[in-house]
Formats: structure tokens, sequence, C-alpha cells
């Protein structure tokens, strides 16, 4: 009797397969997310513009807040200094200090009508001119504050046409607390609304 031999079809293992199938899905999402994540990132154009580089916040004052102000930073620049001035608010915009006229000092009190630029800085147009009896010029008196007084570097003084600018937004130099002016009201108690902006470094 003759015997057939039956060869044996070798039988899959499927576990080790799917395993090997498994680890060579995970890395390659590994290498694939690896990749991405060193790559240069798509930043849409709108997103490359630089963020404000100031926190503003708007301060509302009165006249007796202002004239605080004003003699922080007036004596600020005045130190060390012979000559001395005051800038105060009232009914008008007050520049108050003495004038040398015909060799003798003389103490005089400019009046001032103040206008919030576009810009945020303050515009302050001469108007009256108190010196005694003397008939001074108020461009005389303020061609003497010009020359002899030492203002603050933010000040701009025009004698031609009779206008002190305070560029109020150029104080810090933009890497200091600076201020914007928004609104000015010199009736009652007076209302002056400001924008400091603090710098974010």
């Amino acid at each position: 009797m003759q015997r057939h031999s039956q060869t044996k079809t070798p039988t899959r293992n499927w576990w080790k397969w799917g395993f090997i199938a498994l680890v060579a899905v995970i890395l390659v999402t590994f290498v694939t997310m690896g990749v991405k994540a060193l790559s240069p990132a798509n930043v849409p154009a709108t997103a490359k513009t630089p963020t404000t580089e100031t926190t503003n916040i708007n301060v509302t004052l009165n006249k007796n807040q202002v004239n605080a102000l004003a003699d922080y930073y007036v004596n600020k620049s005045l130190k060390n200094e012979p000559l001395k001035y005051r800038f105060q608010v009232s009914d008008h915009a007050m520049l108050t200090g003495s004038t040398k006229v015909l060799g003798a000092n003389v103490n005089f009190v400019l009046l001032f009508k103040p206008t919030v630029l576009s810009s945020g800085d303050v515009q302050l147009k001469a108007q009256k001119l108190s010196i005694g009896s003397l008939p001074v010029p108020v461009s005389f008196v303020m061609s003497y504050i010009a020359k002899n007084y030492p203002l603050p570097k933010w000040v701009a003084m025009n004698v031609k046409e009779q206008t002190m600018t305070l560029h109020l937004t150029a104080i810090g130099n933009g890497k200091k607390l600076s201020y914007a002016a928004k609104k000015i009201d010199m009736t009652g108690a007076g209302k002056f609304v400001f924008q400091a902006r603090i710098p974010k470094n």
C-alpha cells in the first residue's frame, strides 16, 4: 500500500505581523510629527505685524492735578538752574517768571489758550502779556524765554507765531512713560483727559 506524504503548509503568525505593522505605523507617525515640528512655521502676513509697544490708559485730571504734574516736570528741568518759572492753569494756561527790561528784573505773566493737536500734543497760543504798566510785546518776552530759560526738550517755542507746543508724546522718548492729550476743558475745576502710554518693556 503506497503512502501519500502530506506537505504541511506553514501557518502564518498573524499576531507577529500585526505587531510589526503597528510599530511601523507608530514610527512613521512620530517621524512625520518631528519633521513638521522642526520645519519653519508658515506665519500669515497679518500675524507678522508687531504688537503695540505700549499699554494705553486714559487718565482724567482736574486743574490742581495738572498743576502738580506741571510743577514736577518744570522743577525737574530747573534743577541747579538760577532762573525759575512756573507753568499753571486757571482760566488760562499761564507761564510766570521774570525777565530783564532796561536792566531791571521784571515779573511777567504770559497767558495762553491751549489746543489739543491731532498728534496728542498741546499747542499754547499766546493771548495776553501782563508785565506791569510797561508796553512790552509778547514776542519780546517769548524770545527772552526761548533764549534764557531752560525749557524741557519736549517743549518747542515759536516766537514768530507766538506759540509754545508741548510735545507730550515725546516725553519718554518711546522708552518711558509718556502722554497724549485727548481733551482740555478749562471751565470750573477743569477736565483734562490724557492718555498715559506705558511701555511694555
